[in-house]
C-alpha cells in the first residue's frame, strides 16, 4: 500500500508540475498574443502611414509637374520677350541711322537752300 501512495503522492507532484507548467505556458501564450495585437496594430498603423505618404508624394508630384510646366511656359515668353527686345534694339539703332541720314540730308539740303537764297538776293 506504501507504494500506490508512493505511486499516488509522485502522479500528484507531477499533475502539480505539469499544471503549473501549462500555467506558465498559457502565460507565456497570452503574453505572446497581446505582442501579437501590438505588432499587428503597429502594422496597420505603419501601412496608413505609407498610404498616407504615396498620397502625399502624388500630389508633390502633380504640383511639381505643374510648376516646371508654368516655369517653361515662363522660360518660353522670356525667351520670346528677349528676341522682342533685342530685335526692337536693332530696328531703333536702324530707326537712329536712318534718322542721322535724313537729317544730313536735311542740313545739306538747307544748306544748298541757303546757298540759293543768299545767290538770289544778291541778284
Amino acid at each position: 500500500m506504501d507504494k500506490v501512495r508512493e505511486r499516488l503522492a509522485s502522479l500528484r507532484a507531477e499533475a502539480e508540475a505539469q499544471n503549473a507548467l501549462a500555467e506558465e505556458y498559457e502565460a507565456k501564450i497570452k503574453q505572446l498574443e497581446l505582442e501579437h495585437t501590438s505588432k499587428d496594430h503597429e502594422l496597420l498603423s505603419i501601412q496608413i502611414r505609407a498610404k498616407n505618404l504615396e498620397d502625399q508624394l502624388d500630389k508633390t508630384e502633380d504640383k511639381l509637374q505643374t510648376t516646371s510646366a508654368n516655369y517653361n511656359e515662363a522660360d518660353l515668353k522670356a525667351e520670346n520677350a528677349e528676341r522682342q527686345v533685342q530685335m526692337l534694339e536693332q530696328e531703333l539703332i536702324d530707326k537712329e541711322q536712318h534718322y542721322e541720314e535724313l537729317l544730313e540730308k536735311y542740313n545739306g539740303a538747307k544748306s544748298e537752300l541757303d546757298e540759293l537764297a543768299r545767290q538770289f538776293d544778291e541778284l
